[in-house]
C-alpha cells in the first residue's frame, strides 16, 4: 500500500498545480502516467505507449519461416526472404475527467495537509479504472456517451478478418473445453514463449477455472480454494480484469495489446462556493486500445 507522502512525491501533482490551471510540465505528466499505471496491473502488463503527438505509430517485425538455404560457391540463391512488418497507430481522442472535491473536506484536510494527497490518488485511479474499462468495452457505435469515446480490444478482435475466433458455444468448461479450443487456434509461431502468453478473462470466470481445478479432493486442491493464486494453463497465465465480460475471453501475446496517453494535460479548478464544492477538470487524449498484430490473437465467445 502507498503511503500518501510516497504518492504525492511519486505524482508529483498537487492541489495548488491544479489550481494553476494550464498544461501539466512533462515532467508532472510522466510523473502522473506513471501513477497511472500503477493503479492497474493490466495497464502494466500491456503495452501502455506515452504519445507525444495525438498519433503513434506501433510497429511489428520479424522474419518468415525456413528463410536460410545451403551455400553453393559462386551461386546466389533463387530465393530470398523479405521482413515481415505489421504497422498499426495509435489515434488519440480528447477525454475529459471532472471531479467534484466538497470545501469541508478541504477544511478539515488543510492542517494535515491530505487534501492534495487524496486528490492525486482519486484523479490517477479513476483514470485507470476508466481507461481500463474503455481499452476492452470501447465501442465508438455504442449510444452509451462513455463507452463511444474509442473502440476497445472486443470490438477490434471480434470485426477484424485477420484474428481468429473460438465459438464458445457458451461453454463454462474452460479447462475442458474453452483454454484448450482457444491454445489450438492460436498459431504455433506465437507459443514459442509462453511467460508472454496470457488468458485475459473476467474475475467470474478465473474462479469458475479454479474450481474446475478443485473437483477432487487433495491437498493442493484445498491450498487452491484457500489462496486463491491462480494456476497457468499448460504454462500460460491466466488473467483476470474486472472489465471483461464474462462471455469473452482473449488469448494474446502481452505486448500485442497496446494503449497510449498523450503526455499534454490540462488542469482547471474552479471554486463552487454555494455547492460548497471546488470542481476539478482534467484533460488528456487517449487511445484506448489496439490490437498489434491480428493473427496473434484469439477471441472466444459465443459467436452465434
Amino acid at each position: 500500500m502507498i503511503s500518501n507522502r510516497t504518492l504525492i512525491a511519486k505524482a508529483a501533482i498537487t492541489s495548488a498545480d491544479l489550481a494553476t490551471g494550464g498544461r501539466l510540465n512533462p515532467e508532472q505528466a510522466n510523473k502522473f502516467i506513471d501513477y497511472i499505471v500503477d493503479q492497474s496491473a493490466f495497464l502494466k502488463d500491456i503495452r501502455t505507449e506515452r504519445m507525444n503527438g495525438p498519433t503513434m505509430d506501433l510497429d511489428f517485425i520479424g522474419v518468415a519461416n525456413r528463410i536460410i538455404r545451403k551455400g553453393v560457391e559462386a551461386t546466389e540463391p533463387t530465393e530470398t526472404a523479405g521482413i515481415q512488418t505489421s504497422k498499426k497507430q495509435l489515434n488519440s481522442v480528447e477525454v475529459i475527467l471532472p471531479a467534484d472535491i466538497s470545501i469541508t473536506f478541504l477544511e478539515d484536510n488543510i492542517e494535515r495537509a491530505g487534501a492534495e494527497d487524496h486528490i492525486a490518488r482519486m484523479l490517477a485511479q479513476q483514470f485507470a479504472n476508466d481507461l481500463t474499462d474503455l481499452a476492452w468495452n470501447g465501442d465508438t457505435a455504442s449510444a452509451d456517451a462513455f463507452v463511444q469515446i474509442d473502440d476497445g480490444i472486443i470490438k477490434l478482435a471480434k470485426t477484424s478478418t485477420a484474428t481468429h475466433k473460438f465459438d464458445t458455444n457458451a461453454s463454462t468448461d474452460y479447462k475442458g473445453v474453452v483454454f484448450p479450443g482457444m491454445l489450438n487456434m492460436l498459431p504455433n509461431k506465437y507459443k514459442a514463449n509462453k511467460a508472454e502468453l496470457r488468458f485475459y478473462v473476467s474475475p467470474t470466470v478465473a474462479e469458475a477455472y479454479i474450481e474446475q481445478l478443485t473437483t477432487r479432493q487433495t491437498a493442493w486442491a484445498d491450498e487452491l480454494l484457500q489462496t486463491g493464486n491462480l494456476p497457468q494453463y499448460k504454462g500460460v497465465t491466466i488473467f483476470p480484469v474486472d472489465f471483461i465480460p464474462d462471455d469473452v475471453l482473449i488469448l494474446t501475446l502481452r505486448k500485442n495489446l497496446a494503449t497510449g496517453i498523450q503526455r499534454d494535460f490540462t488542469s482547471e479548478r474552479v471554486r463552487q462556493p454555494r455547492k460548497r464544492i471546488i470542481e476539478y477538470t482534467m484533460t488528456s487524449r487517449v487511445d484506448a486500445a489496439q490490437i498489434v498484430l491480428d493473427d496473434a490473437l484469439v477471441i472466444g465467445y459465443n459467436v452465434a
